[in-house]
């Protein structure tokens, strides 16, 4: 395998599982929170900044600077000193392109659209709603309503942070070149599926 593997989700539909199973099958390298954890090494950044903005947006320059000022900082707050979700997102694009020197499959953090003029797969796996939420409340020990509300918010998170970091919309067919839907095969299933399909991609 001599190609990088991109790979969004759905929350809820085992992408993560499916991804690093994915990468066994084909004897490459997975990252997934590897990614943030590389990032905050590299800059510097306290690892909890780059977890708390993990596909999210969670601040602007405006409320990063009120947060400096107030607090608890005595000295006068440089922009060096800011850290924005911005800040924090072009560490991680850097990242994941060193990543992506070598065969790889990466997780999320808009790696399919950091890495658009490269020659990489772009995977998406989904699942319908009632096997998601299924999947959520064993793995959460959730009820279902209190799943659902956390598939809803995950994926809006997701959404939102990656329509804002990039010119596509998050789930839509044409930004991938393949879709699968985890519920029909499992994860075992989607994994082969996935990986005979990568295999005759290349």
């Amino acid at each position: 395998m001599n190609r990088v593997i991109t790979l969004s989700r759905q929350f809820g539909s085992g992408g993560a599982e499916i991804g690093k199973k994915l990468a066994e099958e084909l004897e490459i390298p997975f990252y997934d929170k590897h990614v943030i954890e590389q990032a905050a090494e590299k800059s510097g950044i306290a690892k909890e900044h780059f977890e708390k903005a993990d596909e999210r947006r969670t601040n602007s320059f405006l409320f990063s600077l009120v947060s400096a000022h107030y607090g608890g900082t005595a000295t006068p707050v440089r922009l060096d000193d800011i850290i924005t979700d911005d800040k924090l997102f072009i560490y991680t694009a850097e990242t994941v392109k060193e990543m992506a020197k070598r065969p790889c499959l990466i997780v999320g953090r808009c790696a399919d659209d950091i890495l658009r003029d490269e020659d990489i797969l772009r995977v998406f796996v989904y699942a319908d709603l009632p096997e998601r939420v299924k999947r959520i409340c064993e793995l959460y020990d959730l009820s279902e309503k209190a799943a659902t509300t956390l598939i809803k918010k995950t994926d809006k998170r997701r959404a939102n942070y990656y329509n804002f970091y990039t010119s596509r919309n998050w789930g839509e067919a044409a930004n991938y070149d393949i879709c699968i839907n985890s519920a029909r095969l499992g994860v075992e299933g989607t994994v082969q599926a996935l990986a005979e399909f990568a295999r005759k991609a290349i």
